[in-house]
């Protein structure tokens, strides 16, 4: 609901002025309210593969408990240890905008799970992470559209110019191809942070969806891909020899289960049954930007009343 999205986005700003500890505390409430956040992706969010060049730096990038995994984007290819760039526009229940997101992929020790590590993002609008509690609007360009020749632009920068991604890519060369199932399905069964996002409260959380989105995507052959720039994740690959990329030409829709735990998402079967509970549901709390506008105007008023009160006592002693 846009009108919901806007008011979390703009009164969502004066979280960022209280402790990250008691951010959290805002957040955890909220999970426990709403168990699941709707996700979708429009058109053409594309994924840019590279190789890693400097496994012993990736590796420190990771969180506890997790190892660098071998991977491609597309069955068949040959696998490697990958860094993936991913640039989206997404809609959620309480955000709306472009993300470019920085992922190593990994394997967890406790579960078997392959697991996508995001270990940086820059968006255009508001977010949450472990590390920087409420965040965003690290953009000061962003970027991301086709036109009607059929290429895909797109030019994101960090706003601290650290950072930037821009390539063009031939979206009629595109073949679609069946996706590497490994990669795609388990691996967002559990998706984590790492890299400069690491926090040691950080709770792996899932993306719950359709397996039907995560069959095929179309393939951009690394001689499609105009690269202008990349220095995004540059100590640990080298920017200007991304090997594919993958485009999905059509909008995907998910939820995130809040509490990875709880849910127990570790296999497909488990996915299934996520899904079943989730269409057999009805009646549960959806976000809503009356959740921080109520409460923000009972503070307000609160604050009005007891200066207005302060006030009336001093006028009463200065005159009686």
């Amino acid at each position: 609901n846009p009108l919901d999205i806007t008011a979390i986005s703009f009164l969502g700003d004066f979280n960022r002025f209280l402790p990250i500890k008691m951010q959290h505390k805002i957040m955890n409430k909220g999970k426990d309210k709403v168990p699941y956040m709707g996700f979708i992706v429009d058109p053409y969010c594309t994924f840019l593969a590279y190789e890693i060049t400097d496994r012993e730096t990736a590796s420190k990038m990771l969180p506890e408990g997790y190892d660098l995994a071998e991977t491609a984007l597309f069955k068949g290819e040959k696998k490697r240890y990958l860094a993936i760039l991913s640039v989206l526009t997404a809609r959620t229940s309480a955000f709306a905008g472009v993300r470019l997101e920085c992922y190593l992929i990994a394997r967890s020790r406790e579960t078997g799970l392959m697991s996508w590590i995001i270990a940086d993002y820059v968006t255009n609008t508001n977010s949450h992470d472990p590390k920087n509690g409420f965040c965003g609007y690290s953009c000061d360009k962003s970027v991301f559209t086709t036109t009607p020749y059929g290429e895909l632009l797109i030019d994101v920068a960090e706003k601290s110019g650290k950072s930037a991604l821009a390539f063009t890519a031939d979206l009629k060369k595109g073949k679609m191809t069946n996706l590497d199932q490994k990669l795609w399905v388990e691996g967002n069964m559990s998706i984590d942070y790492g890299g400069v996002l690491k926090d040691e409260g950080s709770v792996p959380f899932s993306l719950v969806f359709d397996p039907v989105l995560m069959k095929e995507a179309s393939r951009i052959d690394v001689n499609q891909i105009k690269l202008e720039k990349n220095s995004f994740m540059s100590e640990i690959i080298d920017g200007e020899k991304p090997l594919n990329a993958a485009v999905f030409p059509y909008s995907q829709h998910f939820f995130i289960c809040q509490d990875f735990k709880k849910q127990e998402v570790y296999t497909a079967a488990d996915l299934k049954k996520q899904i079943d509970l989730f269409m057999n549901r009805e009646g549960f709390k959806m976000m809503k930007g009356d959740d921080i506008k109520k409460p923000l105007f009972r503070g307000m008023l609160l604050s009005s009343l007891i200066n207005a009160g302060i006030i009336l006592i001093l006028l009463w002693k200065l005159l009686f």
